[in-house]
């Protein structure tokens, strides 16, 4: 890996830990307690897929990969434990990937808004929950496709905002979770971040010179209130990943951008969780 020392000199705030490296550029802590998030995320997003770690149908023989975001590098080092053949590399903002990892995988520092500096070109780049970390996707899709070989595959798996519900006549004035959701795209729209973007991604694709766009949503329920075993139990994923997403997201961009108090922010995000939790509405997240 490599990483200057200040790469570790981690900033606090509001009790959380967030990166240094590119300081400010990604608005999310990097604690224990959101590892702890990202590899739950993570499992949301393979039961959504059938157990896959992709739906681009890229050769067996796969050998070079780019996993950009890899946050705490769990899918890395699960795509290199799966495909031998592959060299996976995973680049992120913070040093929070393991050290013991397959001989086929390896983490860089890196901030994937600067220019991208690689020796070689991919046979498939990959990308996961992006949204708060990516302000110009087109320029994120041009680097793309000038460092994938012919042929090549990115796929973008990605959370959309903002929140959904089924029941009619639910809305921010009698929603505390909608009206975050809705506060959370401006606080982020305020620091340059699209919280609706991954909707928008195919001209964009196209615009940067990729053919073949293929969109596939998912519907995340928040909660158990979906029926069959699997949507039980990514319900429940996308529950938990929700009440560590909601202090995770909002701490420092409602303070630092919208100029809550932290104890506004506190008291506002106890609101969005007992509505989270009732029964009578049905909520879910597009992916």
């Amino acid at each position: 890996m490599s990483a200057t020392s200040s790469v570790f000199n981690f900033r606090y705030e509001n009790g959380r830990r967030y990166h240094a490296y590119a300081e400010g550029k990604y608005p999310v802590p990097n604690d224990e307690a959101e590892a702890d998030r990202l590899d739950l995320q993570h499992h949301a997003f393979r039961l959504t897929l059938d157990g896959r770690l992709h739906r681009a149908p890229i050769p067996k023989g796969v050998q070079s990969v780019l996993d950009v975001g890899c946050g705490t590098g769990i899918w890395s080092i699960e795509f290199a434990d799966e495909n031998p053949s592959a060299r996976v590399l995973g680049t992120d903002l913070s040093p929070i990937q393991p050290t013991q990892v397959p001989p086929n995988c390896e983490f860089l520092i890196d901030d994937c808004e600067q220019d991208w500096i690689f020796h070689d070109q991919f046979d498939y780049i990959h990308t996961r929950a992006m949204v708060a970390a990516v302000k110009d996707w087109n320029r994120f899709f041009d680097q793309a496709y000038a460092n994938l070989k012919p042929g090549g595959y990115l796929e973008c798996q990605e959370i959309t905002f903002p929140i959904r519900c089924m029941d009619p006549g639910v809305t921010a004035e009698n929603s505390a979770l909608m009206r975050w959701s809705e506060l959370f795209v401006e606080a982020a729209g305020k620091v340059g971040l699209d919280g609706t973007g991954p909707r928008h991604f195919t001209p964009k694709l196209r615009d940067a010179g990729f053919v073949g766009v293929n969109v596939k949503t998912f519907k995340w329920p928040v909660g158990k209130w979906a029926k069959g075993a699997k949507f039980k139990l990514l319900g429940r994923f996308v529950y938990e990943d929700l009440m560590d997403w909601l202090p995770s997201s909002s701490l420092g961009l409602f303070t630092r951008v919208l100029k809550w108090s932290r104890e506004e922010v506190e008291v506002f995000l106890a609101e969005c969780r007992a509505e989270a939790k009732r029964k009578d509405r049905h909520y879910y997240a597009e992916v």
